[in-house]
């Protein structure tokens, strides 16, 4: 008697999770990524896999609840587009504790990755080295023997996914001067770098994901709903603004 021979089981394929993307960003990187024959899900998830442990690392302190919806309120005045990603569970998981314990808005680290994926030079440079032109240049002197100068020279089939190598490179020597101080985190014990403003609380190194985006985007749109990390006094009306107005008065009148 013939063995019977078991039907092939489907293939499995990632389940999706759905983000709101602001469509000119959505548009302009899917032209993109078309344009380089890549494959939007496929990228991204080589990406993330990187990309979320940099998150977390960055924002290296919680937003309060107050900046956590400020930032929700900002970005749902964008015109944003349904759009899905297929992403593996244990990466799923990842982001949602990431967004969780940081009090991150999910689809603003979504929508600021997108930007930055398909953002020009000149985007890049204002929003990130807006008083430094030739940064890109001192990356370069500093760094032209590492990281993936290195690695996509000798090694081009096993280079990590890193788009952001040389953004984060050219923070990395801003943030050496910038008076960095040894902090520890309340309640976790971990020990971080922090600056501190005129109120005196610690906030994030200047990095990928930390610095402010603020800028108008025409006449009725600002960048605002794409942060991940926002202290209190950038909130308008918050006590933490009314403080560090006063400081500041108080350090002018000084001088």
């Amino acid at each position: 008697m013939e063995a019977t021979v078991a039907a092939p089981k489907p293939l499995k394929t990632p389940p999706k999770i759905s983000v709101k993307i602001w469509r000119p960003i959505i548009d302009k990187l899917d032209a993109k990524l078309d344009a380089a024959c890549l494959r939007r899900d496929a990228y991204l998830a080589k990406l993330l896999a990187g990309e979320l442990d940099q998150l977390d690392a960055e924002v290296s302190l919680a937003n309060s609840p107050a900046a956590h919806d400020f930032t929700f309120e900002r970005l749902d005045a964008l015109d944003r587009k349904l759009v899905s990603i297929a992403l593996a569970p244990e990466l799923a998981n990842q982001l949602h504790d990431i967004c969780k314990r940081k009090r991150i808005v999910r689809d603003a680290f979504f929508n600021r990755l997108f930007l930055l994926l398909a953002a020009g030079p000149k985007t890049v440079d204002k929003l990130f080295f807006p008083d430094d032109p030739k940064w890109r240049t001192a990356v370069w002197s500093e760094f032209k023997h590492d990281g993936p100068f290195f690695e996509s020279g000798f090694y081009p089939l096993e280079a990590p996914v890193d788009p952001f190598w040389a953004i984060r490179a050219g923070l990395e020597l801003f943030n050496e001067g910038a008076g960095a101080e040894d902090y520890e985190v309340p309640g976790t014990g971990a020990q971080i770098k922090v600056l501190r403003g005129l109120d005196g609380e610690p906030e994030p190194l200047p990095a990928l994901h930390t610095v402010f985006f603020e800028q108008k985007v025409g006449e009725d749109a600002d960048l605002l709903g794409l942060n991940c990390f926002v202290p209190d006094w950038r909130i308008p009306g918050h006590e933490a603004e009314r403080r560090r107005t006063k400081a500041l008065d108080e350090l002018l009148e000084s001088l």
